[in-house]
Order: C-alpha cells, then structure tokens, then sequence
C-alpha cells in the first residue's frame, strides 16, 4: 500500500539533471565548466514541493560558509539533507555505475552521498526551479497573461 501524503506528491523527469566532470574553478569562479552529463536522463523523482524553514536556514548557512574555517558546514548540510529525505519520497535513480539507489525517502544517508550538482538539482526541485520546470512555467504564465487580457476586453 502507498503512503499517502497530506500534500500529494509531485511526479517530476529527472533528464536535466546534469552533472559536469572536469570542472575547473579559479578565485572561486567556475572558468570551465567542463563536459555535462546527463545522468538522470529518463529517470524521476516524487517529491513533495514545499521547502521548510529548517532547509531554507540551512541552505543560507551553507551559501555565507566561511571557505576558511567551513564554520557550521557539516550541521547544515545534516539539516539539508534531513529535510530532503523527507520530502523526496520516491525516485528510480541510478548510480554512476547504472545500479538502482537506495530509495530516498526517510534516508538522509542516500543524499550526503550524490555529487554536489544532483544534490543542487534536487533542491532547485522540491521549489519548481529546475530547468524543464522554469520551461513549463513560463509557458503557462504566458497562457495565463493571454487568458486574462481575453478576459479583460469590454464585452459588446
């Protein structure tokens, strides 16, 4: 029997999810992005998309990290990934040697060990921002702007 969930998860392709390999970054700038790979292409995860205070604080904590010290990186990123395993309730996800994840839900463990940019992808889609996302909105934002001016002439 399925879980069900007060806010019903969302079912979202996980095939822009890329990971870049030979990366190199210079006085803190990426310089090279090195070669993308697409490693989640035909894959998916359900989440459920809302984003919690504990995530939000963390996720400003790791973004002013002192590089120097890494001052409260390690709680941060335990909090990070504690809220993700609660909210990314299911996926078909695949290592890079092609074998099925452990499945993420209530398993921070699984999330403290993907590479940084599915880790950032993840993220960017428990809050409807990853790049298919961003595509989708924009086009029903657009629907909804000619639907509304539609609904604005003067009747005759």
């Amino acid at each position: 029997m399925e879980k069900k969930f007060k806010i019903p998860p969302k079912k979202i392709d996980s095939s822009d999810c890329v990971v870049h390999i030979g990366q190199h970054i210079q006085d803190g700038k990426v310089v090279d992005k090195g070669e993308p790979f697409a490693i989640h292409e035909n894959e998916w995860v359900k989440i459920i998309p809302v984003t919690t205070m504990g995530e939000s604080l963390a996720l400003m904590n790791i973004t002013a990290i002192d590089t120097e010290t890494g001052a409260n990186a390690q709680e941060s990123f335990g909090v990070l990934c504690d809220s993700l395993s609660k909210r990314v309730v299911d996926w078909n996800w695949t290592g890079i040697d092609g074998e099925l994840m452990p499945k993420p839900y209530k398993n921070p463990k699984v999330f403290k060990d993907l590479q940084n940019e599915e880790l950032i992808w993840l993220v960017s889609a428990t809050v409807g921002e990853t790049p298919s996302e961003q595509k989708n909105e924009s086009k029903d934002s657009l629907n909804t702007l000619s639907a509304g001016a539609n609904n604005n002439l003067p009747s005759r």
